[in-house]
């Protein structure tokens, strides 16, 4: 009984075939791709804004630098270099994967 003021508003759609509904089903998931695409671009963009200023901000305090803080930064990034290049070396034990908890 109190169903009856939305229910019989019921729009009718032809049956379309399955060729048609096939094409609108790729059409959806098309928009639906392009969006993610679109916010992680949006993302990245911020990230790469952020990197940036970091490393203009590092260049900065690195030009106020004694000779002896910029033998301590060398060997810095010596140090990072290297561990990095191993941690990229070694494979990890298992895949990370994120799940939720």
């Amino acid at each position: 009984m109190g169903s009856q003021g939305s229910a019989s508003v019921v729009a009718v759609t032809p049956a379309r075939s399955r060729k048609v509904r096939r094409i609108l089903r790729f059409e959806a998931r098309a928009q639906r791709l392009l969006a993610r695409y679109e916010r992680a671009l949006a993302q990245a963009t911020r990230a790469m804004g952020q990197a940036r200023a970091l490393l203009d901000d590092a260049s900065l305090l690195e030009g106020s630098l004694t000779g002896t803080q910029l033998g301590e930064l060398r060997r810095g990034r010596a140090g990072m270099a290297s561990t990095q290049a191993a941690a990229s070396a070694t494979p990890p034990d298992r895949p990370t994967t994120l799940t939720p908890t």
